[in-house]
């Protein structure tokens, strides 16, 4: 059946790059993506808090992987709140670093995009949830330990602990506006200063 093309899924696109970015209308396709998206967000959620573990905040580390880790889950059960939180929160992560003059490296830009991604098939995968019509998804696996992760376990927590991600992006997104505040603010009394250094300089020299 599935070499006449007459199985029923849905086809996938050719072009990965608009199937990451802008996936098609396909319930399929967006659910996929909402597999990648929970990865990612898992990913990001490690690295960033064993960095933060690693540079003495355990605190802020663990923070940071409840926020990705929770979001990637909200993503992998197609609610757009989730997505456009967790994506936004890692562009404020970005603001913070430029702010701190840490310029993103190619890696940053690829998780950004992936994020903002995952906007879109949220939108298109809750579109298709919202018909009532179990069997337009593919089933979902319980075999390995990595089924169990991105596919059985998002659909037991998501309901219900979503309230807990929310809480969580409160504080995490409280914290980072503060600290980049901070930052900015420090950056422009720091700035008037070198330039009264600069001023005093010459006339030291006369």
């Amino acid at each position: 059946m599935s070499t006449l093309g007459l199985d029923g899924r849905p086809e996938r696109e050719d072009n990965i790059i608009q199937r990451i970015f802008w996936p098609g209308n396909h319930a399929g396709e967006a659910d996929s993506l909402g597999q990648q998206g929970y990865w990612v967000c898992l990913f990001v959620g490690v690295i960033s808090a064993g960095i933060s573990i690693f540079t003495g905040h355990p605190v802020i580390g663990l923070l940071i992987f409840a926020f990705y880790w929770l979001g990637g889950m909200g993503v992998r059960e197609h609610s757009m709140l989730a997505a456009i939180i967790v994506a936004f929160g890692y562009i404020a992560t970005l603001v913070f670093a430029v702010a701190t003059r840490h310029l993103p490296g190619l890696l940053d830009v690829a998780i950004t995009v992936i994020l903002l991604g995952n906007i879109r098939g949220t939108y298109v995968a809750s579109s298709w949830s919202a018909k009532g019509d179990p069997e337009v998804f593919p089933d979902r696996m319980n075999v390995t330990a990595f089924d169990w992760l991105v596919d059985q376990l998002p659909a037991k927590f998501w309901p219900k602990g979503r309230y807990a991600f929310f809480f969580v992006s409160l504080i995490y997104g409280g914290l980072l506006t503060v600290g980049t505040v901070n930052v900015l603010r420090a950056s422009a009394a720091r700035a008037p200063q070198a330039d009264e250094l600069q001023l005093q300089l010459p006339a030291s020299n006369q």
